[in-house]
């Protein structure tokens, strides 16, 4: 199996086209002399005002800028209705007036090398975008972000202490939600194993900590490679029955039955992910 990877996309540059346009001039052409009747006197020619032309140099009333409350709206919209194929995600972690930073799973780089290049042509701004490459078996994880996603309602914060976790050694960090929601958590393995960890959490006033060992089995240790594992949290107004799972579980049966759950009961819950690599 090749190592999974964290891979941040290069940047192609790019120049802009060259502006202005030459602007044509014209002459007055000479007139021509040929010999005439005698006629009446004629008025004498009104000279044109030396200016006639400035109208041409007007410049055209300005068009007001975005709003940029707006824009940014537009940006995270675009984002998640992005067509990345079926084992894909992306969500918009941070953004600015001039700078975005966009974070999503996939088992290849290159669904977010044609985001990148889409993002850019469409808001004319190159987007910092992280890719955690997956397994095949975990992108069931996938399909249920982008379900929750459609809610548009505030996402648990998950925080890790770090991304790279050695062989036996713990994986630690805070989960944050908004006061009176519950939240389930589970594991997702690089085999695409469910762990149901909610008897692992710590809970405290404002938010909640985890510090849980976490280790390979002989045949993966022995293979010395890095492996994909996902923290996934679920929050919303009550806990979710699919997800009170006790045993080891295949997210393959185990995450549509959540989804089916969460459409039937017709509450809003939400979800996010975090990805960290074990062993290696």
């Amino acid at each position: 199996m090749p190592a999974p990877r964290t891979s941040p996309l290069a940047k192609p540059a790019f120049s802009a086209p060259a502006a202005g346009q030459p602007t044509p001039s014209t002459s007055p052409s000479e007139p021509t002399q040929t010999a005439q009747p005698p006629q009446q006197p004629q008025p004498p020619v009104t000279k044109l005002p030396e200016n006639t032309e400035v109208a041409i140099n007007v410049p055209k009333p300005a068009i007001p800028p975005t709003n940029p409350v707006d824009e940014t709206a537009q940006r995270a919209s675009w984002v998640r209705d992005f067509s990345g194929g079926d084992c894909f995600y992306a969500s918009l972690t941070s953004q600015t007036v001039s700078a975005v930073a966009i974070e999503g799973f996939a088992t290849a780089v290159q669904p977010f090398e044609q985001m990148l290049n889409d993002f850019r042509s469409r808001f004319h701004l190159e987007p910092d975008i992280n890719v955690r490459l997956i397994d095949q078996k975990q992108c069931e994880v996938t399909n249920l972000l982008r379900v929750l996603d459609r809610n548009q309602v505030d996402s648990p914060q998950l925080v890790l202490d770090r991304t790279s976790v050695p062989d036996g050694a713990p994986i630690s960090g805070t989960l944050t939600t908004h006061g009176g929601l519950v939240s389930n958590v589970m594991l997702i393995d690089h085999r695409g194993i469910a762990f149901n960890l909610d008897d692992r959490i710590v809970e405290q006033t404002d938010k909640a900590n985890f510090n849980i060992p976490i280790g390979l089995g002989a045949a993966d240790k022995a293979a010395g490679k890095a492996l994909p594992q996902i923290m996934l949290v679920i929050t919303g107004p009550k806990d979710i029955q699919a997800a009170m799972f006790s045993r080891p579980t295949p997210v393959a049966e185990l995450l549509p039955k959540i989804i089916e759950e969460i459409g039937a009961d017709g509450s809003q819950f939400s979800a996010t992910a975090k990805y960290f690599r074990l062993g290696g």
